[in-house]
């Protein structure tokens, strides 16, 4: 026998079982067996903990009161309290949503209407060509010259599903309409609509402002619309007159022997205005009521502009140079 086994104390140390209780520290904790400890005498048995550092750290049953306290839960008080916050928050912001789509659809409006003015003027260059950009009055029907779909005739406005389909769409539709194809003879034309013969519309809720439709103050009228830019300090006041309907357009498209007095804007091949005048368009936001009669004939469009008056207070102009055919936005900057 080795004679370091032979030391009465050592042999004890080496063989004699030792109740040792291992505190239980929180979560999966793994202790290597190696790791430094300490050692305590307690009530007759032997605890073994981790080293200080991590006891002060709640990892360890010295401090397991203490780590426990640290994953409270939030009472129903404090719950309440922060739903409380949130809701006073989303009252005072939900007022302003309805504003802001409403900025985004005459923004993305806006853009629209420069971009299809800018392909009608390049389509006039390109083709050598008359292209006219025609805009959908209220009550259309009325200005078909065979009378086929006006008020009264059986069945004649919902004969045409196109047609049809336009009636939800007045004051906001408008398409793109080509007097001359390439290689027309000298005085035969070959109308046709662009776009692929489709009709456009404005995003919902944007129209172009009724007085651009009607001449009822009169031959040449013209609505004095006033545009601000307080950085600038400088004040425009822009002359806009209503479209020009003296031409007669296939209507719905070139697909039917059917013509219309549409209201228009008209590019000509050098690149210019036909009317020789700065042109407008200008759009407003509001809500339109389109119903029928009894007898399934349509009724005029009811436009109610909101807030009242903001085509006018609150401009938003497509304003269309006549020598150079170059669309742009004015309105009130702020």
């Amino acid at each position: 026998m080795n004679s370091a086994n032979t030391n009465h104390l050592h042999r004890n140390a080496a063989w004699q079982r030792l109740p040792v209780e291992w505190w239980e520290c929180p979560g999966e904790l793994s202790v290597p067996f190696r790791a430094q400890r300490k050692i305590l005498r307690q009530n007759g048995h032997i605890r073994a903990c981790l080293p200080r550092p991590l006891r002060q750290r709640g990892l360890c049953g010295f401090q397991s009161q203490r780590s426990r306290s640290s994953f409270r839960a939030f009472t129903i008080l404090e719950l309440l309290l922060v739903v409380g916050i949130i809701g006073l928050m989303a009252a005072m912001a939900l007022p302003h949503l309805g504003g802001l789509t409403k900025g985004n659809a005459i923004t993305a409006a806006t853009r629209q209407l420069l971009d299809d003015v800018a392909l009608a003027r390049q389509r006039a260059l390109v083709n050598r060509s008359e292209v006219c950009m025609v805009f959908l009055p209220a009550s259309f029907w009325t200005n078909d010259t065979t009378n086929i779909y006006a008020s009264g005739a059986p069945g004649g406005f919902w004969t045409n599903q196109q047609v049809a389909n336009l009636f939800a769409h007045q004051y906001s539709a408008y398409a793109l309409i080509a007097l001359r194809s390439v290689g027309d003879q000298p005085g035969r034309s070959n109308v046709h609509y662009l776009l692929n013969g489709t009709w456009k519309t404005l995003p919902q809720g944007i129209y172009i402002s009724p007085f651009q439709f009607t001449n009822a103050q009169g031959p040449g009228s013209t609505n004095w619309i006033t545009t601000t830019n307080t950085t600038s300090g400088l004040t425009n006041i822009w002359p806009v007159t209503p479209f020009p309907t003296n031409i007669l357009f296939p209507f719905p498209s070139t697909f039917t022997a059917n013509s219309n007095i549409l209201p228009y804007i008209c590019f000509t091949p050098s690149g210019r205005l036909s009317t020789n005048t700065d042109q407008f368009i200008s759009l407003t936001s509001g809500s339109a009521l389109f119903l029928t009669n009894t007898d399934g004939t349509p009724q005029p469009v009811n436009l109610v502009e909101t807030p009242p008056g903001n085509a006018s207070n609150n401009a938003y102009l497509i304003h269309i140079d006549w020598l150079t055919a170059r669309a742009k936005i004015e309105r009130n900057q702020f």
